[in-house]
């Protein structure tokens, strides 16, 4: 081979492995911007992370005066408008076994509970802000009553309620008459549950404003046992509750 051919194919060569080298770059920058799109469709975005949450200047307290347990709180909000605000309690401080107590304003910034015993309580506040996101506040002990329960009424005597039941229908019958009500639910269990309404309207019944009346409830199963429930929330937010309430045969 002379020296022209030579030089010739050394500059074919040279042109050849520059346009592998363009195309190699091309295709990897093409895959890397392919995999970087890919990565922002999968990322969450921003708008959906978005939830309501209090800011830091938020103050929370419990203070005991025997069955009474006295809430203040003031709140500064941001990440979102608080709507309502749930007070919840529980014996453990966990998560479990939260019952409300109050449903109120988001104006409000004091509520007085009722207490059933003389134990310590664990309070939450539990905000709610729009499309039903929330975040909670706590939990807060509240001491026990070293006086014991010796003074202590129990809330729910006041409620009056019987039912009685055939083999298909449980006629439900109460009088709550003393309080200005907003509204008063009962739900219906197959065993003495001690922590009702826990949500998606298990065991849902009916819904009254009416504090003196009655029910007829159709029973899924003539050969279950049944038990009711009542919960009661008032004009100021408080929440109350009667039961469990056996359904009883009619004795003849």
């Amino acid at each position: 081979m002379n020296l022209t051919s030579k030089k010739l194919l050394i500059l074919i060569t040279a042109m050849l492995a520059g346009v592998a080298l363009v195309t190699s770059c091309s295709k990897e920058s093409g895959v890397q911007g392919s995999k970087q799109q890919k990565g922002k469709e999968k990322g969450p975005s921003k708008e959906r992370m978005t939830v309501f949450s209090p800011a830091e200047k938020t103050t929370f307290k419990v203070v005991r005066n025997g069955q009474h347990a006295t809430l203040d709180w003031s709140l500064s909000a941001t990440g979102g408008k608080c709507e309502r605000i749930h007070i919840l309690r529980n014996l453990t401080g966990t998560d479990k076994n939260k019952r409300w107590v109050a449903v109120l304003t988001p104006d409000t910034t004091k509520f007085t509970d009722e207490m059933p015993d003389e134990h310590a309580y664990w309070y939450w506040l539990r905000l709610f802000g729009k499309d039903n996101k929330f975040q909670e506040i706590g939990p807060v002990r509240v001491v026990p009553d070293m006086a014991g329960p010796t003074a202590y009424a129990k809330r729910e005597d006041k409620y009056k309620a019987t039912i009685s039941r055939t083999d298909d229908l449980a006629v439900i019958k109460w009088d709550f008459a003393g309080d200005e009500y907003k509204t008063i639910e009962i739900a219906r269990y197959p065993r003495a549950v001690t922590e009702p309404f826990r949500g998606n309207n298990e065991g849902s019944v009916l819904v009254s404003m009416e504090k003196k009346s009655q029910y007829t409830d159709s029973l899924p199963n003539p050969y279950s046992e049944y038990w009711y429930w009542f919960r009661i929330t008032l004009k100021s937010g408080a929440i109350h509750y009667k039961g469990p309430i056996k359904a009883d045969y009619v004795r003849r």
